[in-house]
């Protein structure tokens, strides 16, 4: 696969819709600049830190091992709908800043498409190859500040996230989270 073709997949991988791009489309309440680097470099920090060891120590042990990878699912789907419940407000009063770096990166870690990108779509030189790393940030960057954009068009400069925002971005957490438990089985 050359690098072109790389880049393309991981891009077109990563914009689909899943838990991180709604999380990200929901923290872009009130964004700056300044917090959408720092937004986009946990997305990218998160993913890379999966994607990392997964294809040079664990991709053997985890194609020998189905059930480590329906664990990563189900655990990611566990997350997920607990998310789902606090942005419903289930779990008690919704805290404006509910969804912040914290929830994105741990979101993104437990994210399967890092496991695909590690396991299946990188070039035989890796993830440390110059190249390959920066294709994989453009695309990654790319990806995460089309969210942001999504998420700033439909929240606009409100300060807080309104009840019909939140209660559809806990929808669609909840639809990720059966989604992933489907896929673990």
């Amino acid at each position: 696969m050359d690098i072109f073709a790389f880049a393309v997949s991981v891009f077109a991988l990563l914009v689909l819709p899943g838990p991180t791009n709604a999380i990200l489309a929901m923290t872009s309440l009130g964004l700056t600049l300044s917090r959408m680097g720092v937004l986009v470099a946990a997305v990218l920090l998160s993913y890379l830190a999966v994607i990392l060891p997964i294809s040079s120590f664990a991709g053997p042990f985890l194609q020998h091992h189905p059930a480590v990878s329906q664990g990563v699912k189900l655990a990611s789907a566990t997350w997920v709908f607990y998310l789902a419940l606090k942005l419903w407000g289930v779990l008690g009063k919704v805290d404006p800043s509910l969804l912040g770096v914290r929830q994105l990166v741990t979101t993104t870690l437990l994210n399967p498409k890092a496991i695909i990108i590690a396991l299946t779509m990188l070039p035989p030189r890796g993830i440390i190859a110059f190249d390959v790393l920066t294709a994989f940030l453009i695309a990654a960057t790319g990806a995460s500040c089309i969210w942001l954009s999504i998420g700033r068009a439909v929240l606009g400069n409100a300060d807080e996230m309104p009840l019909v925002a939140r209660r559809c971005g806990s929808a669609a957490l909840f639809g990720f989270c059966v989604l992933l438990t489907v896929s673990a089985f």
